[in-house]
């Protein structure tokens, strides 16, 4: 190639997929995992049901997701959105009655 700045970028990209080193890279290092309180586990075991119980589809679920193919951009968008208030709505009643919070 005639051009450097081409040349190089080629390199780097070869680098990056591991090409022309003769020592490979050292894996990236694993994330450190804090430790999880007894609390903790226990808030998490009352929202699993919780979670699970906010997943069933309904009519208007089913309408929102029938929808999705005709629109793009803001529209789908805002479509998105309304999946996300509708899930959070449903779960009100579902953490009131859970005890999780006063």
């Amino acid at each position: 190639m005639s051009n450097p700045e081409a040349m190089r970028q080629v390199q780097s990209l070869g680098k990056q997929l591991g090409l022309g080193e003769s020592t490979p890279a050292p894996p990236p290092a694993a994330p450190v995992q804090p430790p999880v309180s007894g609390d903790m586990m226990a808030a998490f075991s009352k929202l699993a049901p919780l979670m699970n119980a906010a997943k069933p589809s309904d009519e208007t679920t089913a309408l929102l997701n029938a929808l999705r193919p005709f629109l793009s951009g803001e529209k789908l968008e805002r479509l998105n959105s309304a999946q996300k208030l509708l899930s959070l709505i449903r779960m009100i009643p579902l953490l009131k009655d859970s005890g999780l919070f006063l």
